[in-house]
């Protein structure tokens, strides 16, 4: 059965008067509830789709803008309108939590690939994050992250050896960095500064993320504050953007 086939077996009941362009977005809805449609699958044209359901152009564009908006379905100039691919809803911005704990908690199985870990002087970036003189030794750890065994994101932590030593001993592949961390009062993070912006993926980015050089990259700098107000850990973390949407809420004083 060809997609137009596909298509051919819904239709629209013109004798309601719920909205044609509504009636046509739940079919494409249920199509994908179904797993008629799954993500990356192109839809027919406009216009193909204007002939199978005997609607205007009009009608079919209202419905495909406002799937878009939703983040339902994306266009390519060029090429058409394509299903989505399924996003991580991340709204760890108002709240802390661990990786893991974030993933298991939205029903994915999270798992991590040590990449790095090691200690080094800090770099001038580093030791103004975490308040320490440049050179001073710091535990580097970078991991590759992911959720149902698809890699989300590629995290650098970097934290000060005088207190966070300990972390060496522990299997960081498998082991929750927030809850190591936790077990001591002068390591256990209390706040968390973090700023986003969107980059240009490098060749490493889409090596270890299986993105191609188009994707964009949300790029996360956060320093991780005990209750003394020190600063424990500094992270640079980059998520795919075609995984991941990030909740910002916001709250009238």
């Amino acid at each position: 059965m060809t997609k137009i086939d596909l298509f051919k077996q819904y239709v629209v009941d013109k004798t309601t008067p719920i909205p044609l362009y509504f009636q046509f977005k739940n079919i494409l809805l249920n199509m994908m509830k179904n797993g008629e449609l799954q993500a990356g699958d192109m839809i027919p044209t406009e216009f193909e789709l204007c002939d199978i359901f005997g609607i205007s152009r009009t009608t079919i564009r209202q419905a495909l803008t406002e799937l878009v908006n939703e983040n339902k379905f994306h266009r390519v100039k060029g090429r058409g309108t394509f299903v989505a691919q399924n996003k991580i809803n991340q709204d760890f911005i108002r709240k802390i939590e661990s990786y893991n704990a974030e993933m298991t908690r939205k029903g994915y199985t999270p798992t991590s690939e040590v990449i790095d870990l090691k200690v080094i002087p800090a770099n001038t970036e580093v030791s103004g994050a975490l308040r320490i003189t440049a050179n001073t030794d710091v535990i580097s750890l970078k991991r590759l992250r992911y959720a149902d065994n698809q890699p989300i994101v590629i995290t650098q932590t970097y934290m000060p050896y005088s207190f966070c030593k300990h972390i060496l001993d522990h299997d960081m592949g498998h082991e929750s960095l927030y809850k190591i961390l936790a077990q001591n009062v002068n390591t256990k993070i209390y706040r968390v500064v973090r700023n986003i912006e969107a980059v240009i993926p490098t060749k490493e980015d889409c090596d270890l993320l299986d993105i191609t050089k188009t994707t964009a990259i949300q790029l996360f700098h956060y320093t991780g504050y005990n209750k003394f107000d020190t600063p424990v850990e500094y992270t640079i973390s980059r998520y795919r953007g075609d995984k991941n949407v990030f909740t910002i809420e916001q709250f009238h004083e």
